[in-house]
């Protein structure tokens, strides 16, 4: 089967290996791509064709690999089966709509919009055109996080009566972020550490255990100002910028399996304890699932799942997840932090990745985590 063709909108030409702003697509989608034989790299779509081309003559990807200045000239290159969207959330919506109404197969980073108005509508288009796609919770095709599905679906925890998970992520000081990711620092982006961080969390807990039946939330911006850093220099750009989103955020409810759920999200410089903490209880057992890493969706941390069920006795044992899978080379050869984008797009290529639809359902989780919350920023 010849391989899909991939335009790719949002590559720069920056070094793979890094985690920061506009560097994604190099460090995650790009190695993805270039490591498997069921993707091929056919375009490149940035702000301008000369951009694009920079990226292209940076990347080394060859003069078969087009530049386009507009994502309505990508996604009408008949060479592009599938448009993959690696950009600030903010112009998600603009250049992905193209995609679909020229009947491209898309993958857009999470989140799918800046909002549920515009996820909604990207998802009813390419339901309309029964297109096939991709979103970049890669959370869900980490294969820790795969085996800990595989045994929670196996039955053997009995009925699933509660679940209970404390992430604290420690990427660094609460009150310092970058000058260049502002956005991250305000809720009505849509690319925050809500909608980000903590939804790729919930993401997981989605398809594993269901949907909340009820849901109650409370946010807390313990934090309220941030040193402002250029990246590149390590200069103070603003000794006091304004914080108007939260970094403490706890959620619990009912789920609609009659299980109770609790997700305490916290941001402290002395965090105690494994950055994720993830126990799910049942009748007849229960597992915890642990990641040493501040980024769980990458995959690039250690990640440990223990289970304790009758047949165990009284010692919680290991499950050796690392020894059960099998990894394609072409998917082991990626490095940090595209792992589990590797994966994802393993799981795309083999018709299983998470969609769309799975994209709008975290979205309309989201809306009814901040409606109870009722946060209030100027």
């Amino acid at each position: 089967m010849a391989p899909t063709r991939v335009g790719i909108i949002g590559l720069g030409a920056k070094e793979a290996g890094l985690v920061a702003v506009g560097s994604w697509a190099a460090s995650a989608l790009l190695p993805s791509f270039l490591n498997s034989p069921y993707y091929e790299i056919t375009a490149v779509c940035n702000s301008s064709v000369e951009s694009s081309q920079r990226s292209i003559d940076f990347h080394k990807l060859g003069p078969k690999v087009k530049a386009y200045g507009t994502p309505e000239d990508i996604a009408n290159d008949p060479n592009v089966d599938l448009v993959a969207v690696s950009i600030n959330v903010g112009h998600h919506y603009v250049v992905t709509k193209p995609a679909l109404l020229a009947k491209k197969q898309v993958f857009v980073e999470w989140p799918l919009g800046a909002n549920t108005t515009e996820a909604e509508e990207l998802t009813q288009l390419a339901k309309d055109a029964n297109l096939k796609t991709v979103i970049g919770t890669q959370f869900l095709s980490d294969p820790a996080f795969a085996k800990l599905k595989e045994i929670v679906d196996s039955g053997v925890l009995g009925k699933i009566t509660s679940t209970e998970a404390h992430i604290a992520p420690n990427y660094g000081p609460p009150d310092v972020w970058g000058a260049d990711a502002t956005y991250y620092l305000d809720l009505k982006t849509g690319g925050n550490e809500f909608h980000i961080a903590m939804a790729h969390f919930l993401a997981g807990l989605l398809h594993v255990l269901g949907d909340f039946a009820t849901v109650k939330a409370s946010f807390a911006t313990q934090y309220p100002t941030v040193k402002l850093i250029n990246t590149s220099t390590g200069e103070i750009v603003s000794p006091s910028y304004p914080r108007k989103a939260p970094e403490h955020m706890f959620v619990h409810g009912v789920l609609n399996n009659g299980a109770l759920a609790s997700v305490n999200y916290r941001r402290s410089p002395h965090a105690i304890g494994k950055p994720t903490q993830w126990v799910i209880s049942g009748t007849e057992g229960e597992i915890e699932f642990t990641i040493e890493g501040p980024m769980l969706q990458m995959g690039s941390h250690k990640r440990e799942i223990r289970i304790k069920t009758a047949k165990d006795g009284n010692e919680a044992r290991v499950v050796a997840w690392e020894t059960e899978t099998k990894t394609p080379a072409h998917v082991e050869g990626v490095a940090f932090p595209g792992q589990n984008t590797a994966y994802l797009f393993e799981d795309f290529a083999q018709g299983r990745a998470p969609d769309f639809e799975s994209a709008l359902r975290l979205h309309k989780l989201l809306d009814r985590i901040v409606k109870d919350a009722n946060p209030k920023y100027d």
